[in-house]
């Protein structure tokens, strides 16, 4: 078989990532001329993929590459849409395509509605046809992918929202959306004006590396309106410590991890209402910035869970 894997777009090293699939499985790694993706070839156990934070979406090749006729394709689509009943059909063109991708679309969507196939926009199975150019002559190939499949991996931080308190820099925000991205994490924040915040979000997310186009960010007045979570704020006027927090996150609990922003640290409001506050590290003069902070309780969160 044959994967093609979707990275997340942060920075990463590829040599790491090359260690871990190698790790994991007994299979030929390289990187796919057409779409510049890695390509996994092996009979692997798919779900030793989900294992891998890096991974965003993992393609499963149905067809290799093909003669391009739209019979050819409509019956593989067909043979392949069997499966499920329904699809979720995407098309894609690469250099010197000139079918526009609408229009093999509708070529497709009409033969499609006299089979058992469904072209359904909601639907969980994903199907993407990729075209492109090969001596002059065009090809087409298959892959498959199910959203549920992804949407359901294991995600290692699935007990921790975060939260920061009245975020004053774009690039305070834009660090925050990062580390939520490359960890899963949900992101609230508390701010008396939500247009201000969402103009300031959306230059954060215009600089930010990053699939962010649908990450939603809540804007709440105060802690009072976050329900259902042991709130945990991080102040270096705290009595307690990490010795202390690694106490409590040993509870399997839904944790709300709450930070000031980075001139004024958390109000004594929102200090008043939390369930927990530690201080981080033993420097009171020059504290940790709030990101950082993140970065080094998820580095404890993760020591306690053993993750790899």
């Amino acid at each position: 078989m044959k994967y093609q894997l979707i990275l997340k777009k942060f920075d990463l090293d590829l040599n790491i990532l090359n260690k871990k699939l190698k790790d994991l499985f007994n299979c030929e790694i390289s990187i796919d001329k057409i779409s510049k993706r890695i390509e996994v070839i092996g009979n692997l156990d798919i779900n030793k993929f989900l294992q891998i934070n890096e991974i965003d979406k993992i393609l499963v090749e149905e067809k290799g590459n093909s003669l391009f006729t739209f019979k050819d394709l409509r019956e593989d689509i067909i043979s392949i849409g069997n499966k499920s009943n329904d699809i979720n059909l995407k098309i894609k063109t690469y250099s010197r395509i000139t079918i526009p991708a609408n229009f093999i679309n509708k070529k497709l969507a009409n033969p499609l509605k006299n089979s058992h196939v469904h072209i359904n926009k909601n639907s969980e199975n994903h199907i993407l046809i990729e075209l492109f150019k090969d001596k002059e002559k065009t090809f087409y190939r298959i892959f498959s992918s199910n959203s549920k499949m992804i949407d359901s991996k294991k995600n290692s931080y699935n007990t921790i929202t975060v939260l920061i308190e009245d975020p004053r820099l774009i690039d305070e925000i834009s660090d925050f959306l990062r580390l939520c991205l490359i960890f899963d994490l949900k992101l609230k924040v508390i701010h008396k004006n939500k247009k201000q915040f969402e103009d300031m979000l959306n230059k954060a997310k215009s600089i930010t590396k990053g699939k962010l186009s649908d990450f939603k960010v809540e804007v709440v007045e105060n802690l009072d309106q976050v329900k259902g979570f042991i709130k945990i704020g991080f102040t270096k006027h705290a009595s307690k410590n990490e010795n202390d927090l690694i106490k409590v996150l040993k509870g399997n609990n839904n944790f709300l991890f709450i930070f000031g922003n980075d001139l004024y640290g958390l109000s004594q409001e929102t200090r008043d209402k939390l369930d927990y506050s530690f201080s981080l590290t033993p420097d009171k003069v020059k504290p940790l910035k709030a990101n950082q902070a993140l970065a080094y309780v998820l580095g404890i969160y993760s020591a306690l869970n053993n993750f790899k």
